[in-house]
């Protein structure tokens, strides 16, 4: 019986830790769209696609970085650390570069 009982909250630590931690879908899209209009009036960037997405829960708070690529083929890198914060838009330099 002791064992069953570990094992039971063993399984729910697990379940809690796997719903904390995975990314939130309405929140990413959300942050899509923010970043895409964001862009567009900053940048003159029509969005084609965005790539190396991570996104990380930090103390409540949620952190994206992005690579933005624009339809003129330019590359920016994205960076917002809290939700009510704009990003921080950087050209990315050298297009050669794996990176860009």
């Amino acid at each position: 019986m002791v064992f069953r009982r570990h094992i039971i909250l063993l399984v729910l630590i697990v379940l809690l830790a796997l719903a904390i931690a995975l990314p939130r879908p309405a929140a990413a899209q959300t942050w899509q769209s923010e970043l895409t209009e964001q862009i567009a009036e900053e940048r003159d960037c029509e969005v084609s696609f965005m790539s190396h997405v991570v996104e990380r829960d930090i103390e409540g708070r949620l952190m994206v970085m992005a690579k933005v690529h624009c339809v003129d083929k330019r590359s920016f890198d994205a960076l917002r650390t809290d939700e009510l914060d704009l990003f921080r838009i950087t050209l990315c330099e050298d297009p050669n570069a794996a990176s860009c």
